[in-house]
């Protein structure tokens, strides 16, 4: 049974700069999926639970990922900050998976997450819809 969740990127703080995606990402498991775009916003589609997308967005001053999945049949995301330019959202997206050290965020199956970043920028997920298979979800960066 295949899943979508679709996000809205929203970017209260202009002076903190703006957060362009730069990379997008999708994990094999699951048969895979892919991104979309329409009417700004970002739409993945999985073949099924257990596998994730990533975005990885840049701004002036940072690196930022956003992670968003479906771990048995449950929603889940996370935020990683203070990224290194070889740090992308390839690197990142694995690491959710076959005890990488970033697979518990995974296991928590979280309907949301905020985060601030070292420099000050606060970053949340949030699912709006959190049941289903057309989940639905906003990311903001303040």
């Amino acid at each position: 049974m295949s899943y979508s969740i679709t996000l809205r990127v929203f970017q209260s703080n202009p002076a903190r700069g703006f957060f362009s995606i730069v990379e997008k990402t999708v994990f094999q498991f699951a048969n895979g999926g892919t991104w979309s775009e329409a009417n700004g916003t970002q739409t993945l589609t999985m073949g099924g639970s257990g596998t994730s997308g990533v975005l990885r967005f840049k701004s002036d001053k940072e690196l930022i990922t956003v992670a968003v999945g479906v771990h048995n049949y449950k929603r889940w995301c996370d935020v990683v900050t203070g990224l290194k330019p070889e740090e992308t959202a390839l690197v990142i997206n694995p690491q959710y998976y076959n005890n990488g050290p970033r697979a518990y965020v995974r296991e928590k199956q979280l309907a949301e997450y905020s985060v601030t970043s070292a420099v000050g920028t606060k970053v949340e997920v949030k699912y709006t819809v959190t049941e289903g298979n057309n989940l639905q979800a906003d990311v903001i960066f303040g």
